[in-house]
């Protein structure tokens, strides 16, 4: 799994680890930053692909991603989400879940930032994968999570901000802590980051593995 991180597509993907194959791409909300490269993701797979591609990619996201679709289409151009091979989108309201394979369960829950905001929570017989997308702290999602192996938090903030709808350290750290999850990637930064230094932080209030998010980063769970 991957958090592609602010600034990208922010979105957790499944990936075909021998055929490096995006399978299955996941939307949180439509924030610019969180969908903003959605067109370019697609520019480059209509046009940018080293090898033929004939597996499905199917896009899972909250209700309302096929307005999001259809704008981007009417800006664009009909064919931007027809890159060769077949691209199905599924549209899951809060509580939602869908199979992932024979074994797996990709499940969403809503979170308080937007109007169709969603947490995503992965679970395989092996192991179990959660992404906050944006959100402002939440017991329910505490539940949500409740024992993952991995929890990939937002962070946009040092210190809380009253009636903003994003974590802080500390909001991040409680959550994983009341969780019980056993590692966490923090990422969505808001402020400027000194990697140990926030490690720290965090650990005051969480005992488990803390990771602090980058470009590129590639987690085995």
């Amino acid at each position: 799994m991957l958090d592609c991180g602010a600034g990208a597509v922010h979105a957790l993907a499944r990936y075909d680890v021998e055929w490096e194959e995006m399978t299955h791409l996941f939307i949180s909300h439509f924030h610019v930053d969180h969908v903003g490269e959605l067109a370019s993701l697609f520019q480059a797979f209509r046009y940018g692909m080293r090898r033929r591609r004939t597996s499905t990619l199917l896009v899972v996201g909250p209700l309302g991603l096929d307005r999001v679709i259809y704008g981007l289409r009417h800006a664009f151009g009909e064919d931007l989400f027809s890159p060769g091979f077949t691209v199905e989108f599924r549209l899951l309201p809060p509580g939602g879940h869908i199979q992932l394979g024979r074994t797996g369960r990709l499940s969403v829950a809503k979170t308080p930032h937007t109007e169709e905001s969603l947490a995503v929570r992965i679970d395989t017989p092996n192991a179990s994968l959660c992404y906050t997308g944006d959100t402002d702290y939440s017991e329910e999602l505490v539940v949500f999570f409740r024992n993952a192996d991995l929890l990939i938090s937002e962070c946009s903030f040092r210190e809380r901000r009253e009636g903003v709808r994003h974590l802080s350290i500390g909001d991040a750290a409680r959550i994983a802590s009341e969780a019980g999850v056993r590692r966490m990637v923090v990422t969505h930064f808001y402020f400027e980051v000194e990697a140990a230094t926030l490690k720290t932080q965090l650990q005051n209030d969480y005992s488990g593995e803390v990771m602090i998010g980058r470009d590129g980063m590639c987690i085995e769970i």
